[in-house]
């Protein structure tokens, strides 16, 4: 992207950032947390299950 592309986009930013009330700016920062909050449980039960899928590999085998 050019720099003008990168201007527009952040003045538009900037722009509906200051036209949001308080209340509105925490509602959106609400939503985010709670996304962020999903998207790292899911990461990790998902590392969880894998590390139990090995174990459980290894153990059938007999190597455990």
């Amino acid at each position: 992207m050019d720099k003008t592309t990168i201007t527009t986009y952040a003045a538009s930013g900037a722009g509906f950032l200051t036209g949001l009330t308080t209340n509105d700016k925490l509602a959106v920062m609400s939503v985010g947390v709670a996304l962020l909050t999903f998207f790292l449980n899911w990461f990790y039960k998902h590392k969880h299950y894998r590390l139990a899928q090995k174990a459980a590999n290894i153990k059938a085998q007999g190597k455990g």
